[in-house]
Formats: C-alpha cells, structure tokens, sequence
C-alpha cells in the first residue's frame, strides 16, 4: 500500500495486539484489549496533535478489534473519520475463493508469500475441534456453538475447543504463497482506492462527553 500511495502517511505497524484468546497456545504474546487501546490511543493523539483528521487502522487480527473502535470512538468524537480494514474479511468480499478462518488456508498463504520460512508446513494437521460443552453441544467455530439448530456461545479460551488453533472451513494444507500473493497485492490494489475516497470524507462535528 505504502509503494502504491507513498504521498500517505503511513504509521507505526504494531506487532503485538490482543489475543488473550490464544494465550494458552505456546508462542502467544498480547497487550490485552485494555494495552492495546491505550497504545493505539496514544499514538493517534499525537497524529491528531500534528493535524491529522483522517485515520485507517489496517488490521490483522480479530482480537484487536474492541481496542481499535474504541480508540476510532475517541477519535470521531474529536471530530475525525475513522476507518477499520479487517483484511481477511474484506479479502474474502473481493474474492469468495480466499474466505478463511483463523489458521486456516487463507491466513497461511498471506504467510507463505511474506516470509515462507516462518511456516512450519509438518506441522498442519486436521482442524480437531473438541466438543467441550457436552455430547449434546457441538463446536462450530469461534466461541459458537450448535445446540438444536440454534448457534449460541461459550465463552472460554480457544484452546479448550480448537487443539491447534486452526478454526474454519479453509484446510492450511491447501496454502500457497501464489494464492497470498495474488490475494494480498489485490487488496492492496482496493485498499489504496479506498483510502482516496476516504480521504475526501468530511469531517464530523467534535462531541463532548
């Protein structure tokens, strides 16, 4: 995005983000959602203070998501435009072939094609989600269950339900950096359009609260 558009300001990536959710899988580090708000905060008040209005948060991850509308509240209430790019899911609206989950293929191959040394290919199994509410209960997916058609939640830990953190429909095994390559470098192609019509938004009253 940044070769495409390099008149936009582009700041800090933050490598850490809040998934508290998967601490019980070895390797995992968060800020929590409460670190993570208040570092997105911090860093966007200075933008402010150096006059910018408008702000896109393009994020990787589900698990940042409450800490980053939380801080776009804060910012739209002083009277900027916020926007949020969840990539995996845009991605899968510009292209239904590359939908995925969270481990799964689509999250692999924008892996493979970044730093194919970073993925472990031996160590892709099958999905195995553990039915942890009961024979009658059936895991469906994150948090979500089924229980006589009806899909409510439970609400725990992804471990206790998913053994390898892989959680959808899109098998790893079917990864390929060809596939994140072409799936990533076309959302960036949309991205970069996007920010041109949303750098043209106005700009909303402030709120004081």
């Amino acid at each position: 995005m940044e070769e495409r558009r390099p008149g936009i300001l582009f700041g800090p990536t933050l490598r850490f983000g809040s998934a508290d959710h998967f601490i019980d899988y070895p390797g995992t580090l968060s800020l929590g959602d409460d670190l993570l708000h208040q570092v997105s905060a911090r860093i966007c008040d200075q933008l402010y203070h150096y006059g910018a209005r408008h702000y896109c948060f393009v994020n990787g991850h589900g698990g940042n998501t409450r800490a980053l509308t939380l801080t776009g509240y804060g910012l739209n209430d002083r009277g900027c435009q916020v926007a949020l790019l969840n990539w995996w899911k845009l991605a899968g609206e510009l292209d239904s072939a590359w939908g995925g989950g969270h481990g799964g293929a689509q999250e692999t191959s924008a892996n493979l094609w970044i730093d194919q040394g970073s993925v472990d290919v031996s160590a892709l199994g099958s999905m195995d989600l553990v039915d942890d509410g009961g024979s009658d209960i059936k895991t469906k997916g994150f948090d979500v269950v089924e229980f006589e058609g009806v899909h409510p939640s439970l609400i725990r830990r992804a471990r206790r339900y998913a053994s390898n953190g892989w959680i959808g429909k899109d098998d790893p095994k079917q990864a390929s950096a060809e596939w994140g390559e072409q799936m990533l470098t076309s959302f960036a192609d949309w991205a970069v359009k996007f920010l041109d019509a949303f750098a043209q938004s106005p700009l909303p009253g402030q709120i004081e609260r």
